[in-house]
């Protein structure tokens, strides 16, 4: 090959790679744009979705701000009703003091409302926040009503030294406390859900049982009797048992008296005490020969029986007897097992014991007082 077309071989191949690098830079650049152009369509939604979310979330909170000031206006829709009454009252008050002050102490007297309406006021805010908070308000309420009627006097003898004389006082006097009045009947008062009618019944029956609680242990009180102790000390003792409450003389003073209770096992039932001493009653009952009495001279007769249980006797030996008669109790039952069926105290069943035993002897003693 001569020296001529190795150079036009050498330029051939020389244009056919710079063809094809012309060929790959754009290429290159057309991926370049195309890409470019991607990242744009991306970055655009990227900021479309951002934009979008953005005012979907705006969009939330005015939402939410707009139902949480519904909400307020909802729950507070009375207290606004008297806002116009609470606030006018309490501008013409402090403008008609203040000019006031301004008249009987010179400029400083502007400052006189501080003492008057502000206090007032002052109180009648601090009860809303302490019945709000569930805490005391008497002492409170006694400082709205002391400056309210400060205020009002204060309203008076200015409204009585203008032309409108004592009537101007009235007004004034009205208008000055008005305000706080009404703030007062609206928001110093507790604000507690009404009770259902069994809620109500309960409520008052738990009252009733209070009140006859506490007048039982007065009476107790009163009726106690007081152990002394050898260094001085004393303290009341009370008999238990079953009692009511009966009223005695003029004064309808309350007394404790026994009672007895279908199914209830009076105390006196489990006293060791008693028990011996109906035990000895009843011994001493037994060996008595049994007879009408009344007194008669020459003739051993029994302890007249208290009228209380005189009359409960019959009553309790038909109930005795029937239970013999069912097989509950033996054919001579003992004074325990009378006072456990009749669920008495010890004397009665002594008296029915007794009464019982009578009969069977064939003695017919009656039982009387």
């Amino acid at each position: 090959m001569s020296w001529r077309e190795e150079i036009r071989a050498d330029k051939a191949a020389a244009a056919a790679q710079q063809l094809a690098a012309t060929k790959l830079d754009a290429e290159e650049r057309r991926a370049d744009r195309v890409a470019a152009a991607e990242q744009k369509r991306v970055d655009a939604e990227a900021k479309m979705k951002r934009k979008r979310a953005a005012s979907a979330d705006r969009a939330k909170r005015t939402t939410a701000r707009r139902a949480a000031r519904s909400a307020w206006v909802r729950a507070h829709l009375m207290d606004l009703l008297f806002v116009p009454v609470i606030v006018v009252p309490a501008v013409l008050a402090w403008t008609a003091m203040a000019d006031y002050g301004h008249t009987v102490f010179g400029p400083v007297g502007v400052l006189l409302p501080l003492f008057s309406e502000a206090a007032m006021w002052a109180f009648a805010m601090a009860v809303t926040m302490a019945v709000r908070a569930g805490k005391p308000t008497g002492w409170l309420k006694a400082g709205v009503w002391l400056f309210a009627a400060v205020a009002g006097l204060l309203n008076y003898v200015h409204g009585a030294a203008t032309p409108g004389g004592a009537a101007a006082g009235v007004v004034m006097a009205t208008v000055s406390v008005g305000g706080v009045l009404v703030h007062q009947l609206v928001t110093a008062g507790p604000a507690r859900p009404r009770r259902t009618k069994a809620e109500r019944a309960a409520a008052r029956l738990t009252r009733l049982t209070q009140k006859r609680t506490d007048a039982v242990r007065r009476a107790a009180v009163r009726q106690a009797v007081a152990e002394l102790a050898e260094d001085g000390t004393a303290r009341l003792v009370f008999r238990p048992g079953l009692v009511t409450i009966t009223h005695h003389g003029l004064a309808r003073r309350t007394r404790l008296v026994e009672a007895v209770v279908p199914g209830l096992a009076p105390v006196d039932e489990v006293d060791p005490i008693g028990d011996s001493l109906a035990d000895e009653i009843a011994l001493y009952l037994s060996e008595l020969p049994v007879g009408n009495t009344r007194n008669t001279p020459g003739t051993a007769q029994t302890e007249p029986v208290p009228a209380a249980i005189a009359k409960r006797v019959p009553g309790l030996l038909a109930r005795v007897r029937a239970a013999i008669d069912a097989g509950k109790l033996p054919a001579h039952p003992t004074r325990k097992d009378v006072q456990r069926l009749l669920r008495c105290r010890a004397e009665v069943a002594v008296a029915v014991t007794h009464a019982l035993n009578a009969d069977e002897d064939g003695n017919g003693q009656e039982v009387s007082a």
